[in-house]
């Protein structure tokens, strides 16, 4: 056997019948179960009126910033402890019968378990359809599909998560300028009610204007008797029947408006001055305006932001579910194989070509 025979045999040789002996008796089988899933959120349609806007429905729309947190938590260190707290992948992973180079070692780190489990969970992110696609690698078909629906459920309580506080902290700001409308109405209400009660009015402007078309009505009954009163007299003496009936009409007409207009700008006896009741009331009332019409806006904006709440919030979708592998995808024995046949005779070329140039240096 020649040098080159004996070299290509040592450095070709070898490495392919050891990589034959382990892919071919030793080496694993690993079964993959594979899965599909994407993020979506309820985006409203574009905005429209009339019926059509009572027909329209919400449309799904995607996330990549939800799907790459996604993506990096289902790496994460919480993950991997979520995982092992439901599901015994340690003990699964370091078997006995699984073969020394594919087996988790029994002295692991937290380090080393997520570097194990991130080679056996691969999840890749489409970027034009911002679809998931998870494989999870396993030494048992059953496991191999457990631990994907598990990888996803927890995917899911994440995506809920986030969405659950993307909702409160659109409604948070709402619900307390709502608690702010509800407590200036209450305290508005409240004031103008003592008002009421103190001054046994309800509502001084109404009594007010009420009882200025009395004095409206008593002015134009006191008009009449008075030219009544001025015809009577023309013809009639002082003393007759009807003059003194006359008289004595305006004069009671008279004391029954001054008694009138005294309720509206005071001095009855016992009387508030309507005027001052009215100057106080106006302000209560316009308080009260004010605080019911704040909280007229507040719903408004509460019911607003619940919709944005609501357009906002977040969905896992699965559209395909984890299989149960029926065989072992991995490892792709012969591939593997003529991977280490092909690398080594690459390197004996390299160095076969490294060595022969450093020959010809010498030489000269």
């Amino acid at each position: 056997m020649n040098a080159v025979t004996r070299s290509i045999a040592i450095i070709v040789g070898i490495p392919t019948l050891i990589a034959a002996l382990y892919f071919g008796f030793v080496a694993s089988d690993v079964y993959v179960s594979e899965s599909r899933f994407a993020i979506r959120s309820a985006n409203a349609s574009p905005q429209i009126s009339g019926l059509a806007a009572l027909l329209a429905s919400p449309i799904a729309s995607g996330g990549g910033q939800d799907s790459m947190v996604v993506a990096d938590y289902a790496h994460s260190l919480d993950m991997l402890q979520r995982v092992r707290e439901r599901l015994d992948i340690v003990s699964h992973y370091g078997a006995s019968d699984v073969d020394i180079l594919s087996r988790l070692g029994e002295d692991a780190t937290n380090e080393d378990m997520l570097e194990y489990f991130t080679s056996k969970v691969e999840l890749l992110r489409d970027s034009s359809s911002d679809v998931l696609t998870l494989k999870v690698r396993a030494f048992k078909p059953e496991i191999a599909k457990e631990l994907s629906e598990l990888i996803i459920e927890l995917s899911e309580e994440l995506v809920n998560t986030l969405s659950s506080r993307i909702e409160e902290d659109a409604l948070e700001t709402a619900r307390n300028e709502m608690a702010r409308a509800i407590e200036k109405v209450h305290g508005a209400s409240a004031e103008l009610t003592a008002f009421q009660n103190q001054n046994q009015s309800l509502n001084p402007t109404a009594e007010s204007s009420a009882i200025l078309g009395i004095v409206t009505g008593i002015e134009t009954k006191l008009i009449e008797a008075r030219a009544e009163l001025s015809e009577k007299r023309a013809f009639m003496r002082e003393n007759s029947p009807d003059v003194v009936t006359l008289k004595n009409r305006v004069n009671a007409l008279s004391r029954q408006l001054s008694l009138e207009k005294g309720r509206v700008v005071g001095g009855n006896e016992g009387g508030n001055e309507m005027n001052d009741l009215i100057g106080s009331f106006q302000p209560l009332l316009l308080e009260q305006e004010m605080a019911q019409q704040q909280y007229a806006s507040a719903l408004a904006s509460l019911e607003l932001a619940r919709i944005e709440a609501q357009r906002k919030k977040l969905y896992l979708i699965t559209f395909i579910q984890p299989n149960l592998p029926d065989d072992a995808l991995e490892p792709k024995r012969f591939n593997e194989i003529m991977t280490v046949l092909i690398f080594s005779f690459l390197f004996y070329m390299i160095g076969a070509l490294m060595w022969s140039a450093l020959k010809d240096h010498i030489g000269r």
